[in-house]
């Protein structure tokens, strides 16, 4: 049965509230005969927020390969790539996730194995400008990770026996807590930098560890929530003067930024009313994006076994800091492993088209040359990705199709630009990448 919500009001219902309380079953794929198909229009993407021309070429590709066109075979069902994180939501779902963590310190992992998990990227050198600490002096990474398990083991002493995710409140003055997250949020920042963002991402997602999948999922959920109903905003987390540690206070800004996508929403339902397949692929855990992906509560609908991310090892129910064996860690060539695995392979065909915004697609992008369009989130990226950006950017102005599309948004209201520039976090103007 389809929504009874017209895909106009769903689009602006979306757009006017951070978790939509949408009712309705998912879209569920299924078989059409050809005089049904001939006795209505082709459903249209919504015009909401895309950019003009790549409202227009996205149409045309999924008109010309779904199942309203002479050509299409339901035996062999187009499919269309989506990262998530920066893509189908605005934000990072997995660093909302660590950012709720450590300001709720829901950590479970025993002291020994967190310093072992900290400790992966550690190297005796000092770490280079700009992290220093607030006193402008060098880090020494072993010695920060001295102060971090300080302060875990002081936090899991005092608050181990309390049911988890602590309340804010009771966190707010203590000193332990500020100098903890603000450790935890330098360390991560360094982490990306030095190694890379696969490096972070998988960093992050291991912090789970300890905990069960429901209650990641549970905290994923409270996270979002938060996350959705605040602002978008840039803080500064400092440790505070009375626990220097040995590397003395550091200091680390986050930005706090979550919001749902009405255009990509409304992009995944009329893929499926055309036949086409969305299939999600991002490095972010895998539960915590199908909570999004697969969930009317936030307007997504997706069907769960086309959610593919990041999968920890489990041991009696209980996350462990190792990563499934045998399966790809979805970033770079693990993405493009896992689409070949579970589509290539299967459908015989390359993804359709591609829509990046995470940090780690280039990879994805290079393998699937064949891919009839590829729209990317006009954003700062990694400098594998920039290049694909660039590209995008040289044509803007082309009417004609091309491959590679630019998508804008203002970074401070979390709504996407009807144009291909970006106003960027802080700033006023759009700009295109250089």
């Amino acid at each position: 049965m389809r929504n009874s919500l017209s895909r106009r009001r769903f689009g602006l219902c979306c757009a006017g509230m951070g978790i939509s309380a949408l009712a309705g079953p998912p879209i569920v794929a299924r078989a059409t005969s050809i005089p049904e198909l001939m006795e209505r229009e082709p459903p249209m993407l919504e015009t909401l927020k895309w950019a003009p021309h790549v409202h227009k070429a996205i149409q045309n590709v999924i008109n010309a390969n779904g199942q309203y066109s002479s050509t299409y075979n339901p035996q062999r069902r187009p499919y269309v790539v989506v990262d998530w994180n920066n893509t189908a939501i605005v934000g990072d779902a997995q660093e909302t996730l660590f950012l709720y963590m450590l300001e709720h310190f829901s950590f479970l992992m025993r002291a020994d194995e967190f310093r072992h998990l900290i400790h992966v990227h550690a190297f005796a050198h000092p770490l280079p400008a700009p992290f220093v600490n607030m006193a402008g002096q060098p880090v020494s990474f072993p010695v920060l990770v001295d102060d971090l398990i300080e302060d875990y083991r002081a936090l899991a002493a005092r608050y181990g026996h309390m049911p988890h995710p602590l309340p804010r409140d009771v966190l707010a003055k203590d000193v332990t807590l500020q100098a903890f997250r603000a450790r935890m949020a330098f360390c991560q920042q360094a982490v990306a930098t030095l190694h890379g963002p696969e490096a972070a991402q998988r960093w992050m997602i291991r912090l789970v560890a300890g905990q069960t999948a429901a209650d990641v999922i549970a905290l994923s959920r409270a996270a979002n929530e938060w996350c959705l109903g605040a602002s978008i905003t840039t803080q500064t987390w400092e440790c505070p003067a009375e626990r220097p540690g040995k590397a003395g206070p550091v200091s680390a800004k986050v930005v706090q930024a979550l919001r749902l996508t009405p255009e990509m929403a409304n992009l995944f339902q009329i893929l499926q009313e055309h036949g086409i397949d969305p299939v999600i692929c991002t490095s972010g855990m895998e539960d915590i994006t199908a909570l999004f992906a697969t969930s009317a509560e936030y307007g997504y609908n997706l069907p769960r076994e086309h959610v593919f991310g990041a999968r920890l090892a489990e041991r009696k129910k209980i996350l462990l800091s190792t990563e499934v064996a045998h399966y790809p860690f979805p970033a770079d060539a693990g993405k493009t492993a896992i689409i070949h695995k579970y589509f290539v392979a299967k459908r015989q065909m390359s993804p359709l088209m591609i829509f990046a915004g995470e940090d780690c697609s280039a990879h994805m992008l290079e393998a699937f040359p064949d891919s009839k369009l590829n729209c990317l989130i006009n954003r700062k990226q990694s400098a594998p990705m920039q290049k694909f950006l660039q590209k995008a950017a040289q044509s803007a102005s082309d009417t004609a199709p091309r491959q590679f599309y630019l998508q804008g948004r203002d970074e401070n209201t979390g709504e996407w630009l009807p144009e291909e520039g970006s106003i960027l976090l802080g700033e006023t103007n759009p700009s295109l990448p250089t």
